[in-house]
């Protein structure tokens, strides 16, 4: 059995996957929520002011748009910058360019290692074996 400390609350739980104990994690559920319902009633709000509407921190907000779990409108400034190039990025961690060439490197290497099989020649019959010759 694996009992940790919540790093947010310091109260100890069994550790199963989550780093934060499950009270932590409804907390947070329940913050999440919070933030998406005034996101739909408020569109062109910026993420300091989510801040402190919905009294969650700027961090968890931002930790959340990166997990992709949280948009903001199109224009709105989230704070976030593209991990390769510094661009800012609306979410995740990488910008479009940079996550196509990513993409691009992985299929071209995965294809480098795994060349496409080549067609085999169909057998003449003449050079197949036959048990029957050998009776």
């Amino acid at each position: 059995m694996d009992i940790r400390n919540c790093p947010n609350c310091g109260n100890m739980f069994q550790y199963v996957g989550s780093r934060i104990c499950p009270n932590c994690v409804k907390k947070l559920d329940e913050d999440l929520q919070k933030v998406k319902a005034y996101l739909d009633e408020n569109k062109g709000a910026t993420v300091a002011k989510v801040s402190e509407e919905c009294d969650v921190s700027v961090k968890q907000i931002r930790r959340w748009i990166k997990e992709e779990r949280l948009m903001f409108a199109p224009g709105v400034d989230t704070g976030l910058v593209c991990m390769q190039c510094g661009m800012p990025i609306a979410s995740g961690t990488l910008c479009d360019k940079c996550a196509a060439q990513m993409k691009d490197g992985f299929d071209a290497s995965v294809n480098r290692n795994n060349p496409k099989p080549q067609p085999s020649k169909p057998k003449s019959s003449d050079s197949s074996l036959h048990l029957s010759k050998y009776k």
